[in-house]
């Protein structure tokens, strides 16, 4: 495996952490890894399914949204349409450097920016989601209400994501309410994977089902019978990343 650590510079000219890793194998395949809402890419459920891949011969590319670990920027102004951004500037680097992604997969909130991505980036094959939630909104339930109002009388407000602290402002608020993802993910023309486990009580399993009923042919769905929101357990992420595998490989070409 060679494995790098790279910087990619947003439309805003900031510089966003990333990891690339490749396969020793021939390259088979390049797919692109959003992280969960406030999370870094080297979270456990990106990692894993990662390095995974590689015995596929897919490498991987998973970034740092701005404001999120290695990266620059300020958080506090993040949102849906920020991160899409962040991810297509990803892809522009990995066209450039490597080859363009064939498949994208995001995690939770990532798997919504992976989705919207998968629009404007035109040599993407296939897309996947894992435990992600319908809408975007579904961070203010998460939230809760009262951090919602906090946000909406002093038009920002602290949240805590995966022990790091954040400050979530109104235009988030704004900038989610205004997306309506059935029909985003009805007109996306490629291939959809949805995984989630009936067991998260974060993103609740009728969300996956919302996505499903939205979307249009082809399309899959996965339970991850033995895992939580965050896919923590070895057992249930390697499933994740061997099923991605398999599932991709209908639409990479062979070697």
């Amino acid at each position: 495996m060679e494995s790098q650590h790279i910087i990619i510079h947003n439309p805003n000219g900031l510089g966003l952490a990333a990891r690339l890793e490749l396969p020793e194998t021939a390259l088979r395949g390049m797919v692109m890894i959003a992280p969960a809402f406030g999370c870094a890419k080297d979270i456990l459920i990106a990692s894993r399914t990662a390095r995974r891949l590689l015995e596929y011969g897919i490498g991987s590319l998973r970034i740092d949204f701005t404001g999120v670990g290695q990266s620059e920027g300020d958080f506090s102004f993040t949102n849906l349409d920020t991160q899409t951004q962040d991810f297509v500037s990803a892809a522009d680097w990995l066209r450039l450097h490597v080859r363009a992604p064939d498949l994208l997969i995001g995690h939770s909130f990532g798997g919504l920016v992976a989705i919207n991505a998968s629009r404007l980036i035109n040599e993407v094959k296939a897309c996947v989601t894992i435990a992600t939630p319908s809408t975007p909104a579904h961070v203010l339930a998460i939230i809760g209400s009262e951090k919602t109002g906090e946000i909406e009388q002093y038009g920002a407000t602290e949240i805590e994501v995966n022990r790091q602290r954040y400050t979530l402002r109104q235009q988030f608020v704004d900038n989610a309410r205004q997306f309506d993802m059935a029909s985003l993910i009805a007109g996306i023309g490629v291939p959809l994977l949805m995984m989630h486990s009936p067991r998260d009580d974060m993103v609740p399993m009728q969300h996956a089902h919302a996505l499903f009923e939205a979307a249009s042919h082809p399309k899959s769905l996965i339970a991850i019978e033995d895992a939580d929101h965050m896919v923590y357990e070895r057992p249930a992420s390697e499933f994740v990343a061997d099923s991605i595998g398999l599932w991709s490989s209908r639409y990479l070409p062979s070697i």
